[in-house]
């Protein structure tokens, strides 16, 4: 199953979008309501979703200027394998444009089945906010 965001215009280059996105310390102020207990340093980071599912994140890859993927540690608790990729499009030396996608490989169906309502939104609402706070990178 995958998702992605709308596509969203970031006030900032592509290099600044990506060198944010490439320290988990930056992610917290992103990430919805629901998220609690976050902790992060540079190459890592963990917190609680809903109150129950505990996780911990770390950089699949990384490409310069125009991908981030983000994936569970390993032993992380995950109920599902799954990636977040950030993609970054540069248009000038200012602005770029940005969308966030989920990729998500079988596991439990029914797990499958509870996420996807809620993951379109989660991964607009993330996007907004990079839209958002790109301004200030």
């Amino acid at each position: 199953m995958n998702a992605e965001s709308k596509k969203v215009q970031a006030q900032c280059s592509a290099e600044r979008l990506y060198n944010f996105a490439c320290d988990f310390r930056n992610f917290q102020r992103l990430l919805p309501p629901q998220v609690e207990q976050f902790e992060a340093d540079e190459n890592s980071c963990s917190f609680k979703v809903g109150g129950f599912i505990q996780l911990s994140l770390q950089y699949a890859e990384r490409t310069p200027y125009t991908s981030v993927a983000i994936a569970p540690a390993a032993g992380s608790g995950s109920p599902v394998p799954f990636r977040f990729v950030l993609s970054i499009m540069p248009q000038d030396d200012t602005s770029c444009e940005a969308c966030v996608r989920a990729e998500i490989e079988g596991g439990n169906p029914m797990v499958s089945m509870m996420i996807k309502p809620k993951l379109r939104p989660a991964l607009d609402k993330i996007a907004e906010q990079i839209q958002y706070y790109s301004a200030g990178l």
